[in-house]
């Protein structure tokens, strides 16, 4: 017997029965992380006819507001007064032109992906379309009995393609490109390799750009989140106004202090100091043997630094990487084409929205 479950509540020893392969889809990382969606956590399960092995399911949250947080509001991804991702429009034709230009077309609608910007199906049955279009036909009928507007998969990686697209298309959906997630192999085992690794340019192009920072009188290493908890804050909240995105200070302060609480050891910070305070940083944490950026922060003196974010992002984490214990390091979606000048191969994202009405 098929069943989809729909709960406002996350269980993560319950979501961690469907082995997540990834860090960003991990119940302890959801436990930490999914108040940055910005609106009600929602957890949807199905259970196939095979019991735990037709198992499959999904995360995210009902987005209300068409001022929310950009990356995960449809509206404003497909129909914002300004580009999110450039790639949504690059076909130029429109997607879901039925609905029109105004909000509630698509709002509040339910967005499924983990805070992370990953969307692909978890489960054992993540792989078998009839499972996944099960799942997400019992997701539309949860969403439609809430009174809700559309269902929003996004950031599904082209492993997912052959399950969610087809389940999309037959619930009356459509997909669409949406960006790039960069990724950075790892092929070297110490900070000497991976200097041979990148070649004589680029290798120069590093070597200018740490002296640079060095005649200013900065210096790029490692931290302890813990001991520089207050400098990691300040930067992270100075980054997000920056981006014109409200600050919460308060909630950004929970979010690291159980980071740091729940993954401890695992964290890596990367940092740009000068005069001994932290002016740019990169926190990365090591899983499943990848090396995986999520939280970053540049204060104003950062920004006005040459190469500190650059160093403390790339130059720091990339050249501290082994082989031994990495294969990759992911640094997420966006500014793909700085990405790209430090080696990353960008693997395409798609989104898929679904209209209920």
């Amino acid at each position: 017997m098929r069943a989809t479950t729909v709960s406002d509540t996350f269980d993560a020893a319950r979501w961690d029965a469907l082995r997540p392969g990834t860090a960003v889809q991990g119940g302890r990382w959801l436990s930490t992380m999914l108040s940055r969606l910005p609106g009600r956590p929602v957890t949807a399960v199905h259970a196939g006819p095979d019991g735990a092995r037709g198992a499959v399911g999904f995360v995210g949250a009902v987005v209300e507001d068409p001022e929310a947080y950009e990356a995960y509001n449809p509206w404003l991804i497909l129909r914002g007064p300004e580009p999110v991702f450039k790639e949504v429009y690059a076909s130029g034709r429109q997607v879901a032109p039925q609905l029109g230009a105004a909000p509630e077309r698509m709002l509040p609608g339910l967005v499924l992906t983990a805070p992370g910007y990953l969307g692909d199906p978890v489960g054992p049955a993540a792989g078998r379309p009839e499972e996944v279009l099960a799942c997400l036909a019992g997701v539309c009928a949860w969403a439609r009995s809430a009174g809700l507007a559309t269902v929003t998969v996004l950031y599904t990686t082209p492993a997912a393609a052959s399950t969610v697209e087809p389940a999309v298309a037959a619930l009356g959906g459509e997909s669409f490109d949406l960006t790039t997630r960069s990724v950075r192999e790892v092929t070297w085992t110490d900070a000497e390799g991976f200097r041979q690794a990148i070649g004589r340019r680029r290798r120069a192009e590093m070597k200018r750009q740490l002296n640079r920072l060095a005649e200013l009188g900065a210096e790029v290493g490692q931290g302890d989140p813990e001991a520089r908890f207050e400098e990691v804050i300040e930067a992270r909240c100075e980054l997000v106004r920056r981006y014109g995105q409200p600050v919460d200070e308060a909630g950004e302060r929970r979010r690291l202090r159980t980071l740091i609480d729940t993954f401890g050891p695992d964290l890596r910070l990367y940092t740009t100091e000068r005069a001994g305070r932290i002016v740019a940083h990169s926190l990365f944490l090591a899983q499943n043997r990848t090396l995986q950026n999520i939280y970053t922060g540049t204060t104003e003196q950062g920004r006005d630094t040459p190469f500190a974010p650059l160093a403390a992002t790339y130059h720091a984490p990339m050249s501290s990487a082994s082989s031994e214990r990495l294969d990759r390091i992911d640094y997420g979606i966006g500014h793909g084409s700085t990405k790209r000048l430090q080696g990353c191969r960008a693997i395409p994202l798609r989104g898929h929205l679904i209209p209920l009405s």
